[in-house]
């Protein structure tokens, strides 16, 4: 393989490097029961037994203190259709602005927490709050899953099907992108 062997240093501020990640929508509840929509990149799996995520978010962030007032949230994962929603859902502050009605978003019923995925999301997983990490101005939510639920046309045994499930993926700013190839790795 002929790899070029030339590289540059960027600022390590350039966190971006680790992208394209996944753009999710972070739906939570305050204790009065308003819904609030979150964009969200940084969400990753910690534990498969039990299923345990990661989730870094802003303390600033109407989405915190809700998860810090009632504890659940749900994960809803976005496809390219989505993309103008989820950069105006990451462009506003909940703490000013009611962006669930905002967005025009739709509930789809949760089974095991209060707050409800996004109808039209390709599917969302149901949080419980296990513990908050605090990492400078940022807090890493430990969440245990409940409950996972997906579109049938989008979902095969294991995983997405890609070629219909275009799932959103930041790049940055405005920037997104989609799956665009499935990679085999050959069996050793």
């Amino acid at each position: 393989m002929g790899y070029s062997q030339s590289y540059i240093t960027i600022d390590p501020s350039e966190y971006h490097v680790l992208h394209p990640r996944p753009a999710y929508l972070i739906v939570s509840m305050d204790k009065n029961g308003s819904l609030n929509a979150m964009a969200a990149s940084w969400v990753m799996p910690v534990n498969d037994d039990p299923f345990i995520i990661a989730l870094a978010l802003d303390k600033e962030t109407k989405t915190y203190q809700n998860l810090v007032e009632t504890g659940e949230f749900t994960v809803n994962a976005m496809g390219e259709e989505h993309a103008a929603l989820v950069y105006r859902a990451g462009s506003l502050s909940g703490r000013n602005t009611d962006k669930w009605r905002l967005l025009k978003l739709e509930p789809q019923p949760s089974k095991q927490v209060r707050a409800p995925g996004v109808k039209g999301s390709y599917g969302f997983l149901e949080c419980r709050v296990e513990r908050f990490l605090d990492v400078e101005s940022v807090s890493l939510v430990l969440a245990r899953v409940l409950a996972i639920h997906v579109r049938e046309d989008l979902y095969e045994r294991y995983s997405w099907n890609l070629e219909k499930a275009r799932i959103l993926m930041h790049v940055r700013g405005r920037a997104f992108t989609v799956p665009g190839k499935i990679i085999f790795a050959p069996k050793s």
